[in-house]
């Protein structure tokens, strides 16, 4: 059941720096948001997954985080299937307070979580949100507090091998994806240059030679398994020239697709 409280209606009786203007939660969210908005937005994902189109890249995003949005920056984001959504809208004129106490930084568009750290903080927003009518000034000191409990957590994070063994998990589950590794690593609060030493260390070759790995890996696996061409295969793991892809196979396998799939196929046992 949604549930929105237009909390700029609501009286104050003692003012916050913050006052919230809109609340709400959105259980089973389907529809994606393409455009920009008049106010300060934090969108936490609860449940689900899906995407977040920002600044030409495309950004993961897994459940449980938070997305931002600020005034006047075009935005296109939402679910792959459906996701559960508590968003808290500010007023554009507290930006520079937002800004001030490092809620908002533009070059943080979202952050990860682990699970049911704010469940508390989520369950008092739901009782208050329940009474008739809300208390905005308790509302307002919940949801200052639950934006700061998140970044508390995103920045403790859990060991920076946690975080190399999840985006690990993420390119081995669609090697396809091309992951923008460094979007990546800064929402698991890691620098670029610091994730790429953790990821040699733990992997022992760079995240892009990783990926390309699986994906030759799985054009092997297409090549004897199949009939298809090998230009169609080439194009399937990311290979738009047929040439390229042959030289690139040939560097990591030892051969051309084409022998490859030759020698494989002589050694398959025949039916019959």
């Amino acid at each position: 059941m949604n549930l929105i409280i237009h909390a700029d209606r609501l009286p104050r009786h003692h003012p916050s720096p913050l006052p919230v203007a809109h609340l709400g939660f959105l259980p089973g969210k389907r529809y994606r948001v393409r455009h920009g908005f008049r106010s300060c937005n934090f969108s936490f994902v609860l449940a689900g997954q899906g995407t977040y189109a920002w600044q030409g890249r495309l950004l993961e995003v897994r459940a449980p985080c938070v997305l931002t949005q600020r005034p006047g920056i075009p935005c296109d984001y939402g679910p792959i299937g459906a996701w559960d959504e508590l968003f808290i809208i500010y007023p554009a004129a507290c930006e520079p307070a937002l800004r001030g106490c490092g809620f908002i930084d533009p070059d943080r568009p979202l952050w990860h979580l682990g699970p049911n750290q704010l469940q508390p903080l989520l369950l008092e927003l739901r009782r208050l949100g329940g009474q008739t009518p809300p208390p905005a000034d308790r509302i307002d000191r919940v949801c200052e507090r639950l934006v700061l409990e998140s970044l508390l957590a995103a920045k403790a994070g859990s060991a920076p091998q946690d975080a190399i063994a999840r985006i690990r998990a993420l390119v081995e589950a669609d090697c396809l994806r091309e992951h923008d590794f460094a979007a990546i690593a800064a929402a698991e609060g890691l620098s670029f240059p610091h994730f790429r030493r953790l990821w040699r260390q733990a992997v022992g070759q760079p995240p892009e030679r990783f990926r390309s790995g699986l994906r030759m890996a799985l054009a092997c696996r297409l090549l004897v398994e199949g009939g298809t061409a090998v230009a169609e295969i080439a194009r399937t793991v990311g290979f738009p020239d047929p040439l390229h892809f042959a030289r690139r196979f040939r560097q990591l396998v030892g051969e051309p697709p084409s022998a490859y799939r030759e020698r494989y196929r002589q050694a398959m046992p025949m039916d019959g």
